[in-house]
């Protein structure tokens, strides 16, 4: 092994395979630390900016992976399945909890706070499967067949679902700045 071997990340795949063959938690560990920000990010997104529903729904999505892992053929890749994983587990989550017993609770970023808030008034704008696929899409930069895997919809309808997605925000943005 050479001196620039030792920096190389490990593969995906080979965590998976640790985890799956001895449960090694560490292995597990790296996958975690690998993907909780994009995750957190995207549930942030899903769930209106609520960075505490969106912890949460990261956790137990984790959680999830973690039992299931043995469910995973490695034939796609682990952030599409990770990411399967996180919108069912939103959509769950959403079905579960009454409209009176949401609290509205947005927190924006630190980055630029208006722009956030522009953000989230623009997704709010779509239906949740539009918001998924544009999330995953302009946001996660995933795949039209990743995002096909997620969504669990066939290629054609993600690619359909992404245009008319972009197309209302186009609207709600050009109605915004009058």
């Amino acid at each position: 092994m050479t001196k620039t071997d030792k920096h190389l990340p490990i593969s995906d795949l080979w965590l998976v395979r640790r985890v799956k063959r001895s449960g090694d938690r560490g292995a597990f560990g790296e996958l975690v630390e690998r993907y909780q920000s994009p995750l957190r990010r995207y549930l942030t997104h899903l769930t209106g900016g609520d960075r505490f529903r969106a912890d949460d729904l990261a956790q137990e999505c984790f959680i999830k992976a973690f039992t299931s892992i043995g469910q995973f053929s490695g034939l796609g890749s682990f952030r599409a399945w990770l990411f399967r994983i996180a919108y069912r587990t939103f959509l769950d989550n959403r079905r579960s909890v009454h409209p009176t017993q949401e609290i509205e609770r947005t927190e924006v970023g630190e980055e630029n706070p208006a722009e956030i808030a522009i953000l989230h008034s623009a997704l709010a704008c779509l239906d949740d499967t539009e918001r998924n696929v544009i999330l995953l899409s302009a946001v996660e930069q995933l795949s039209h067949s990743q995002i096909a895997h997620v969504a669990e919809m066939p290629l054609g309808t993600v690619k359909s679902v992404v245009a008319r997605a972009k197309a209302k925000l186009r609207e709600y943005l050009k109605n915004e700045e009058l």
